[in-house]
């Protein structure tokens, strides 16, 4: 279970939290709320990213905040930044170091990564024959190698931060595929962005924020299911809003 305890994280004009929120394993929640909202922040901070001021995150027994290599072996991650992955190497060079890295974390041989990794390539249409390196592709194209380097270690816990930003159209149904598929394989997912009607597709709990605080954590068939996501969601940031004013 991925716990997350009173996490605060202070800036000069801007406070997160405090945010308490737990994902069972398993369980796929998308993150919701306005720009600004403290999504981003609340991601990086739990992953151990940014420290947080107060608070903590758990994955199981382990505290993420310390990132203990054989604790975030076993989370994927994807950044809201398509430029977060190595550059000077071509995709299959970063995948292997992706891969290497992961070995030497787990203290084992991973043998079948490099084939899950070609697998999600294609599904995402990735140019795997492409001998070109990262940097001299496009965003988008950067973002599927990325997205890739996540998926391919079948991670037990998937943090993703407005992953489907810079996808074409047909990769990001084959991403939401896979991961409705990860989902149904056990995988704990925890997902920010702004398309309420993705969320409603893949996600079985809503968490939404508004100016760094939780004003909505609820499952989806609670809220009355696809077809009343927007209003509920739209009516917990008017509540939100209210109550700030």
């Amino acid at each position: 279970m991925l716990e997350i305890d009173d996490l605060t994280v202070r800036y000069r004009h801007f406070t997160l939290g405090p945010i308490s929120l737990d994902v069972p394993a398993g369980e796929f929640v998308s993150l919701i709320g306005p720009n600004g909202s403290g999504k981003s922040t609340l991601i990086r901070a739990l992953l151990g990213l940014r420290r947080p001021d107060d608070g903590v995150s758990r994955w199981g027994e382990s505290w993420l905040v310390d990132r203990e290599p054989r604790v975030l072996t076993h989370i994927g991650y994807i950044s809201d930044s398509a430029t977060d992955v190595l550059d000077e190497f071509t995709a299959g060079e970063y995948w292997q170091y992706c891969r290497t890295a992961h070995e030497s974390a787990r203290g084992e041989r991973l043998p079948d990564v490099m084939d899950r990794a070609h697998d999600y390539a294609r599904r995402l249409g990735f140019p795997i024959v492409s001998g070109k390196p990262l940097a001299a592709m496009s965003l988008g194209t950067r973002r599927k190698a990325q997205i890739v380097a996540a998926l391919m270690m079948h991670p037990d816990l998937l943090v993703l931060d407005e992953a489907f930003i810079g996808l074409d159209f047909i990769a990001s149904r084959s991403l939401e595929e896979i991961l409705v598929e990860r989902s149904g394989a056990g995988t704990t997912i925890l997902s920010s962005n702004h398309d309420l009607d993705l969320a409603s597709r893949v996600s079985s709990r809503m968490a939404v924020l508004f100016e760094g605080r939780l004003v909505l954590d609820r499952r989806v068939d609670e809220l009355g299911g696809n077809d009343r996501l927007e209003a509920a969601v739209l009516d917990a940031l008017r509540a939100a809003r209210d109550v700030r004013v």
